[in-house]
């Protein structure tokens, strides 16, 4: 049977996460989205919904769905060759084993970016504040079509539940995650905030960028992974490209009217934020070598070491 790159939310994290829906000690630790949306109440769609309409009418261009739809099921193959990957493992110089999982991913990119999805994103939405995280959770846990897309990259409904719970885990690290127009208000002197693309391009192709520099980053520190790290850094890799996805299917249905106001702003600020945690998961557990998590030193990487 494949691996399917699952990492396990701890059960203090499940806590965390039943606590931002306002659910905690009232439902099973380990319940699925569909047994949550039966709990969760929404207060109020009244802000989503008004960010989502505003987005809606300051996007500039016209929404390729066609394009969309290819270039999602091509970051459908990719999480599936996400078994392949592992068991080659280290790739060779020059070789493009991690960079062709990101191929379809950088085509959405492109697309979002020359319609103007990520600017009216940007101008509309606020911080990543416990506020604005929880009510998007709410939202999130209502839409339906966030389920869809998670089964369609293969999250069955426990890790769907774990996927969405990681958000609230990396809450400090999403919060200095800057607006571009937070910049420009906060003045920022190491910041020019015209060279800094809108948040969700940074939470998509930022997730793409860390996956194709695998190639070269694995090649040059092959004598210091453990195949604990390449295991643990495929699920990082996989929570990735479902950001990405979910990013594409906020767009598709944006183009698509399949949406509600509120569920498309719940839909750009969770995929962004599932983003966002892969990228600080993956940084931690392949990026940032220390002594303690290295692969033991070889004597021929000793004597490499020496020379």
């Amino acid at each position: 049977m494949e691996r399917n790159y699952h990492r396990t939310v701890t059960d203090e994290d499940r806590r965390d996460f039943l606590k931002a829906l306002g659910l905690s000690g009232a439902i099973a630790v380990g319940a699925t989205i569909p047994e949550l949306r039966d709990a969760v109440t929404i207060h109020s769609s009244g802000e989503l919904a008004e960010r989502g309409q505003a987005i809606r009418s300051e996007v500039t261009g016209t929404v390729d769905t066609g394009l969309l739809t290819e270039a999602m099921a091509g970051v459908e193959q990719s999480i599936s060759q996400l078994p392949a990957v592992y068991r080659e493992g280290i790739p060779g110089r020059n070789e493009a084993l991690y960079s062709q999982l990101s191929a379809s991913g950088w085509e959405i990119d492109s697309h979002l970016a020359d319609v103007g999805f990520y600017a009216a994103a940007e101008a509309n939405l606020p911080r990543f504040t416990p506020e604005h995280i929880e009510t998007v959770l709410r939202q999130l846990i209502h839409t339906e079509s966030l389920a869809a897309a998670l089964d369609a990259v293969g999250f069955d409904k426990r890790e769907q539940t774990d996927l969405v719970a990681t958000v609230v885990a990396q809450a400090d690290e999403l919060a200095v995650w800057y607006p571009t127009w937070f910049l420009e208000e906060g003045g920022f002197d190491d910041v020019n905030p015209e060279y800094v693309p809108p948040l969700q391009r940074r939470a998509t192709a930022g997730s793409l960028d860390w996956i194709s520099g695998l190639d070269k980053f694995l090649w040059q520190n092959e004598v210091l992974i453990t195949d604990e790290m390449l295991e643990v850094g495929m699920y990082d890799i996989r929570t990735m490209l479902a950001g990405v996805y979910l990013m594409a299917t906020s767009a598709e249905r944006f183009a698509e009217s399949d949406t509600t106001d509120a569920e498309l702003t719940a839909l750009i600020s969770g995929s962004s934020a599932i983003a966002i945690a892969g990228q600080t998961a993956l940084v931690n557990d392949i990026v940032r070598i220390n002594d303690a998590k290295r692969a033991p030193p070889t004597r021929r990487g000793v004597l490499n070491a020496k020379l």
